[in-house]
């Protein structure tokens, strides 16, 4: 009996400004916004952000956790997302004002083309696209 393959992960990060996480997804790495909602304060509760089929959400987290706030050293969690050309994206993001690339463009040994970002808060971006068949050093194998 075969497994079901599962629709869409979705990565719920707590942040301590939704609108900041936000605008930085949406007006410097040019995600689309797919959903929010504005709490009473009038900042965002939470939202959802996409790109090429890939979506993260944001939501404030109630008491401001220390975990929460902007960082400038990377978080233990990483996402991994596919974009449609990573060679084109890599070179829109390069540069740019407001963006911490962590890794230059690469071909990495699992046959995925890949570079990184740092957000505000710490998480690392891993954007990726898959180039070829994996290539994995003598003496290993990918299983």
């Amino acid at each position: 009996m075969s497994k079901p393959t599962p629709k869409a992960v979705v990565p719920i990060i707590a942040v301590e400004s939704v609108d900041e996480i936000r605008r930085f997804y949406v007006e410097t790495l040019g995600f689309d916004h797919v959903r929010g909602v504005v709490g009473k304060d009038g900042q965002f509760d939470f939202c959802t952000v996409a790109r090429d089929g890939g979506r993260i959400m944001f939501a404030r987290a109630p008491g401001g956790s220390p975990h929460t706030k902007p960082a400038s050293t990377k978080q233990p969690v990483g996402i991994y997302l596919e974009v449609a050309d990573v060679e084109r994206y890599f070179g829109q993001l390069s540069g740019k004002k407001g963006v911490k690339v962590t890794d230059q463009l690469a071909t990495q040994l699992w046959g995925d083309r890949t570079f990184k970002v740092l957000d505000p808060y710490g998480y690392e971006l891993w954007f990726y696209q898959t180039v070829g068949e994996p290539k994995p050093p003598h003496g290993t194998k990918i299983v």
